[in-house]
């Protein structure tokens, strides 16, 4: 005899649907990974620029102004890509909460499973040592 656990579809769907968390949980750290990254870059581009730029170069108004705006610009992009890095961050900790209770849903099907099959085992070693008990009974009463 085979053991058949009953469930064995709906924890083959509950491991697909945690797979497909964990892709999710990826994705949503690669994006912020990227937003890390591209703030670090930002960051660098205006410290470099702003280490770069020296009292000679500034020779006219036109030239300070330019600057001011670059650098204005700089940090808008540095600001959104911090509000882009919370929503991530956010997002980042909804999907682990998700994986995490996917998890739960799975793991509580394979200890239902594991009990299942705890229990077959017995079952069957019951009905094995009743044909033993059976047969020595036999023999003795010849």
């Amino acid at each position: 005899m085979k053991f058949k656990f009953s469930l064995d579809p709906v924890l083959k769907v509950r491991m697909h649907q945690e797979k497909m968390q964990k892709q999710k949980l990826a994705r949503e750290v690669m994006k912020q990974k990227e937003i890390d990254r591209l703030k670090s870059d930002a960051e660098n581009k205006l410290e470099a620029f702003l280490s770069s730029t020296d009292a000679s170069q500034a020779e006219s108004v036109q030239t300070i102004k330019r600057h001011g705006r670059h650098v204005l610009q700089v940090h808008e992009v540095v600001n959104r890509l911090n509000e882009d890095l919370k929503k991530a961050e956010e997002s980042i900790s909804q999907e682990r909460t998700k994986l995490a209770e996917v998890h739960k849903k799975r793991h509580i099907l394979e200890k239902v499973r594991e009990f299942e099959e705890g229990e077959f085992t017995q079952k069957v070693f019951r009905q094995e040592q009743k044909t033993l008990d059976e047969i020595a009974t036999q023999l003795l009463s010849r």
